[in-house]
């Protein structure tokens, strides 16, 4: 990936972005216990991957009742109109963004989050 591209996350990273857009807030324990069983992982190794999306800029982390608890410090749509973008522009080689309604059955997104989407794409054919 060319240095001036903003980081894409790895499946692990995006498992835990994803729990933290529908439960906004956790604890490294609470992410490790819903997190790590589908990588076989340990306690340690999540809490690995947690710090390291915090230096990265992924995740926010703030101290809560003495306990670091931890948040996704980028949007639902944001990241994934980047990503899309990405593999639109350098898997693909479209020469315009796929629309969003490729996402209409997206478990993801809400329908005002696929409109917001929408909105970024058509931004981007634009340029």
């Amino acid at each position: 990936m060319a240095a001036d591209q903003p980081l894409q996350p790895t499946k692990p990273e995006l498992a835990v972005l994803k729990l933290l857009w529908r439960k906004k807030t956790l604890s490294a324990r609470e992410i490790t216990d819903e997190v790590a069983p589908e990588f076989n992982w340990t306690y340690s190794t999540m809490r690995t991957v947690i710090e390291r999306m915090c230096e990265k800029g992924l995740l926010k982390k703030k101290s809560a009742a003495g306990i670091n608890v931890y948040s996704a410090a980028i949007g639902k749509v944001a990241l994934l109109s980047r990503m899309i973008l990405d593999f639109s522009d350098r898997v693909l080689e479209l020469d315009a963004a796929p629309s969003a309604v490729m996402f209409a059955d997206s478990k993801l997104l809400t329908e005002d989050e696929l409109k917001e989407l929408e909105k970024i794409l058509k931004a981007e054919n634009r340029k």
